[in-house]
């Protein structure tokens, strides 16, 4: 690695590498194929289509609980991948996610001034984590609200303070946690380093008042009006979460805050990335192996030892106090709140350029050995989650083959188990509704509540078709809840639906008649 003098621009061989390396994240996310997992099939795929389509209260619950997040990120998700043809869709959402790799260098570049080839591989170190390889042109959204995130920091810490700069970090903060919330943490972790670093540099005021005021009206802009229907549909801004705060009629007589991942004891909560580092599934549904966090983690035990050397290498120290204080703090919010590895990707990608600061402590020519060493091996070592993709492009992102049954003129039709299927709606025809009366939201073994007396009065008051879709007909669960709604199967007009997301061992989805149980017991 050959050292560049402090303050230079980025080499032309520089830009060329970066530029091929966003294109290698195309490429790499073709090579991984088509995207294919829950989140998508319940709620990625149907959420912008619904919204989209101006559904509004045409459909109840159809995504379970997810059926009220902001869908304006999924809509623009849902524009590109309906649009284009799958592979295409895949790539051009690669090069988005590989964007990030730009404000790491930036980050990275200010924090290990003199050493260009270093801050190069720790960036791309950096932008090539699990959770990254992971989600690698998937719609989980992650690593698309990283490259706001970042790109706010980069603006922090790579020039001096101005309201422009400030406002327009501010800005890219407001708009990452109104496209997805459990960005919060982080964006909250960064701000609140910014208006540190604004009172240690003047002007703490005007910057401070610059940056959160443009972050709420983005944020306002992005999520507001998406609040405020769910404020005057349920009296909670946040509906189905938070109900014990808001109170009223919809208030859920139970938690739906994810608390699975949170540390358990007093051992995790001090040390928990590197608990997950030898049990990745306290922190994710699926195994992985990413070293970056629990490195940065031991490397913040030693703090005192390398910290002061190096500032001393840094003309202007505040950019990795800056940054370390932003990695702090928003550790400590998500590790308070979420507990969720995913969610912490944005430290995935900083921990190899302030893990190559601190080695770089170590007497000049062995520190940037040892700290090219220690990023090689962590980038080799890296295994991602596994979240699930198809063997072969389809013509379509998403393919239904439905029943002739569901061609029925006004059917309204009933989500029957917990299984992600309401991607299937968009295939239905125009005019066909959908409610749930199962799911991580209503239905056994929930208590019965307002949203399942609002799901009854919605079946009753219907005067065309009952449909109900549902892959598992047998399920005492379905059974319960369908005797909540006086209804009942007609199993001799099942017929089942294939398309291109079920996939393996995932169970086929059938769609029935549904007539009214107490007539039928007359």
């Amino acid at each position: 690695m050959h050292a560049e003098p402090a303050g230079t621009g980025v080499t032309r061989a520089a830009r060329l590498l970066l530029a091929a390396g966003v294109l290698a994240f195309g490429l790499a996310a073709l090579g991984l194929g088509q995207s294919n997992n829950w989140d998508l099939r319940n709620y990625h795929w149907y959420a912008g289509w619904a919204w989209l389509e101006g559904r509004g209260h045409l459909d109840l619950a159809a995504a379970q609980a997810q059926s009220w997040f902001n869908p304006v990120l999924p809509a623009l998700l849902y524009l590109l991948l309906s649009s284009l043809k799958p592979a295409i869709g895949t790539f051009v959402l690669g090069v988005v996610q590989g964007l990030n790799l730009l404000p790491l260098h930036r980050i990275a570049r200010r924090l290990l001034p003199g050493h260009a080839g270093l801050a190069l591989l720790a960036a791309f170190v950096g932008a090539t984590g699990a959770t990254q390889r992971g989600e690698l042109g998937a719609t989980f959204g992650d690593t698309l609200v990283s490259l706001p995130l970042l790109t706010a920091l980069a603006l922090l810490v790579t020039g001096e303070p101005t309201r422009r700069r400030s406002a327009a970090a501010g800005a890219l903060l407001g708009v990452a946690v109104g496209l997805k919330l459990t960005a919060a943490p982080i964006a909250a972790g960064i701000a609140l380093a910014a208006c540190a670093l604004f009172l240690r540099r003047g002007g703490a005021m005007r910057h401070g008042l610059a940056l959160t005021g443009a972050a709420a009206l983005l944020f306002l802009a992005v999520d507001g009006h998406w609040m405020w229907q769910l404020w005057r549909d349920f009296g909670n801004p946040l509906f189905p979460q938070f109900g014990t705060l808001f109170g009223g009629e919809f208030a859920p007589p139970m938690e739906f805050r994810d608390t699975r991942w949170l540390p358990r004891s007093a051992t995790e909560w001090l040390f928990y990335p590197l608990v997950w580092a030898d049990e990745p599934r306290r922190v994710s549904e699926l195994w992985f192996l990413d070293l970056r966090v629990p490195l940065l983690f031991l490397a913040a035990l030693a703090l005192p030892l390398w910290l002061r050397p190096a500032r001393a290498r840094l003309a202007k120290p505040d950019a990795l106090d800056t940054t370390l204080a932003a990695c702090a703090l928003a550790y400590l919010l998500w590790l308070a709140l979420f507990g969720y590895y995913r969610y912490l990707v944005v430290l995935e990608m900083l921990a190899p350029v302030l893990l190559a600061a601190a080695l770089l402590s170590v007497p000049r020519r062995s520190g940037i050995v040892v700290a090219c060493s220690v990023l090689v091996i962590v980038g080799l070592a890296t295994r991602a989650p596994r979240w699930g993709r198809l063997d072969a492009y389809a013509d379509s992102f998403v393919t239904v083959q439905l029943p002739p049954l569901a061609n029925r003129s006004g059917a309204l039709v009933v989500f029957g188990d917990r299984e992600p299927l309401a991607f299937l709606a968009p295939s239905f025809p125009a005019g066909t509704r959908f409610v749930r009366i199962l799911g991580n939201v209503v239905g056994p073994p929930l208590p019965e509540w307002a949203l399942d007396r609002a799901v009854r009065e919605r079946i009753a008051a219907h005067r065309g078709p009952l449909l109900l879709l549902a892959a598992r007909l047998d399920d005492a669960a379905l059974g319960e809840a369908l005797q909540r709604h006086g209804v009942a199967v007609d199993r001799a007009t099942c017929e089942g639906i294939a398309g291109n997301l079920l996939t393996g061992d995932l169970v086929r989805p059938q769609l029935c008649t549904l007539t009214n149980a107490r007539n039928r017991a007359r």
